[in-house]
């Protein structure tokens, strides 16, 4: 039987005196494409942070392709480095892992790093230029791009070093309504390669495009898990978990009745409709 990609066991981390996770246990297989969802401050984020090795469990077991995921064993050279080949993050807010001077510097920083030879990686930063619609924008600064340029720039600087595993925290955040769709259109139907994709995000409508199994978090633990559509038609569990609310409506008879409404939540995890 294979080994889980990532198999976590009552796992906690505290940031700043909070208990960000606490008794958190998940396993994800390999191909596996997982939505994280639930309201601010339910350590979504700090769970991508965790299987991405930056930051580690104050307590509990982690371990990341059959290995321990710990900061001990990445003292380790090569084991630091075989994990950041396998794994790529893609940050909420782009501006944190862009730095380079223009976008072709960018994308050729990861492969550099990994000593690719100058041949190979101009031809991979050909094909992700073009695959993210970027060519025209090679020789431009990112921190002057827009929010959707940006977060394609950060994704093909991610996805060049061809990551086992790619994870996204709030990938649609603050992007236009089209270039919301074209990043959806890309993760729906780009990603479907047997690769790992884990996502966090508040936007409940993109659920079924990008993703197969849902993971609502609240508390820092894991409160449901399962199939994208049981879990969006779990009302309770979205109730419980702050993803949905009650409109009430009055009948002709003057009588209220109450139905409850899956929305997008904002980034703050509020719901809007």
């Amino acid at each position: 039987m294979t080994e889980p990609v990532f198999a976590l066991n009552d796992v906690d981390y505290t940031y700043r005196d909070h208990p960000a996770l606490a008794g958190l246990s998940l396993t994800v297989n390999s191909g596996e494409r997982i939505v994280l969802i639930g309201p601010n401050g339910s350590g979504k984020s700090t769970l991508l942070r965790l299987l991405s090795g930056l930051t580690f469990a104050a307590s509990g077991a982690a371990q990341a392709f059959g290995a321990p995921l710990t900061e001990a064993r990445f003292e380790e050279e090569e084991a630091h480095y075989g994990f950041r080949r396998r794994v790529g993050l893609v940050f909420q807010n782009p501006d944190i892992q862009l730095f380079n001077p223009t976008v072709f510097d960018e994308i050729a920083f990861g492969p550099l790093q990994l000593g690719w030879d100058k041949p190979r990686i101009r031809a991979a930063i050909e094909e992700q230029l073009e695959r993210f619609e970027l060519t025209h924008l090679k020789d431009r600064a990112p921190h002057r791009l827009s929010g959707g340029e940006k977060k394609r720039v950060a994704l093909a600087s991610v996805l060049i070093t061809e990551p086992d595993v790619l994870l996204l925290d709030e990938p649609t955040a603050a992007l236009d309504p089209q270039s919301r769709d074209k990043l959806v259109h890309f993760l729906a139907g780009h990603l479907g390669d047997g690769r790992t994709v884990i996502t966090a995000t508040h936007d409940l409508d993109i659920l079924t495009a990008i993703s197969t199994r849902a993971v609502v978090m609240a508390g820092g633990h894991v409160v449901g898990d399962g199939p994208v559509h049981d879990i969006l038609h779990d009302t309770d569990l979205l109730r419980r978990a702050r993803l949905t609310h009650s409109h009430v409506h009055h009948h002709a008879n003057g009588s209220p009745h109450a139905h409850h409404h899956v929305h997008a939540l904002d980034r703050d995890g509020h719901v809007h409709g």
